[in-house]
């Protein structure tokens, strides 16, 4: 194979990927992630079934690979955030990643729910704690936690152990359990993780 046939090999791929991403984005948009097959997918995009199966094996691959996409687009938004908001007060940023992690939970639970469903549970591609976004976010809480110790003069503080907490206490399925059991909005959640953030600044509450 030559060069130039790898390169345009390699190209197509890319834009086959991107073709596919948008039109199961614009599918799943009109009907739901569930209702929406693998054959209609590749219909849609004017593609091969055959060719589809070949990057997908099956559509919990697919919404995890879109997963993955998003999950890049929110770090770079988490990023500006941080920098534009660098001189508020360690916890209002912190609650500003909540925040930011609580709407991508609302507007991706479909998603989040159909790839739990289908991938296999041996498969790390599906395990958060591998991803990069685990790793940035509990770089970045950290880092948020630390300061606040530090204005608190708390010693002895695992930031490090309170980021990966945290980012438990904001699984899916732990976010829509409380929301159901409690009949919360998206909004009063939102509030209510602000001012435990609040909290933790202005008490002992993270004190050992």
């Amino acid at each position: 194979m030559s060069v130039r046939q790898e390169r345009r090999e390699r190209r197509d791929a890319v834009e086959n990927r991107q073709l596919i991403l948008q039109t199961a984005h614009d599918l799943f948009n009109e009907y739901g992630v569930q209702p929406v097959s693998m054959h209609q997918i590749a219909k849609t995009a004017g593609i091969g079934q055959a060719t589809l199966y070949r990057k997908y094996a099956h559509k919990g691959d697919l919404c995890l690979d879109m997963l993955h996409e998003y999950g890049n687009r929110l770090m770079d938004e988490i990023e500006r955030y941080l920098e534009n908001n660098r001189e508020a007060p360690a916890w209002e940023r912190l609650w500003g990643i909540l925040s930011y992690w609580i709407d991508a939970i609302e507007s991706k639970a479909e998603l989040l729910i159909e790839t739990e469903t289908k991938m296999n549970c041996n498969d790390d591609r599906g395990n958060f704690f591998h991803s990069p976004m685990y790793r940035f976010s509990r770089e970045k809480i950290a880092k948020l936690l630390s300061e606040i110790a530090t204005e608190e003069a708390i010693s002895d503080f695992d930031a490090d152990l309170a980021a990966h907490a945290i980012i438990c206490s904001m699984s899916p399925v732990g976010y829509f359990q409380i929301k159901k059991e409690r009949g919360y909005t998206r909004e009063q959640i939102k509030e209510h993780y602000r001012k435990l953030c609040h909290l933790a600044a202005q008490t002992s509450f993270i004190r050992q």
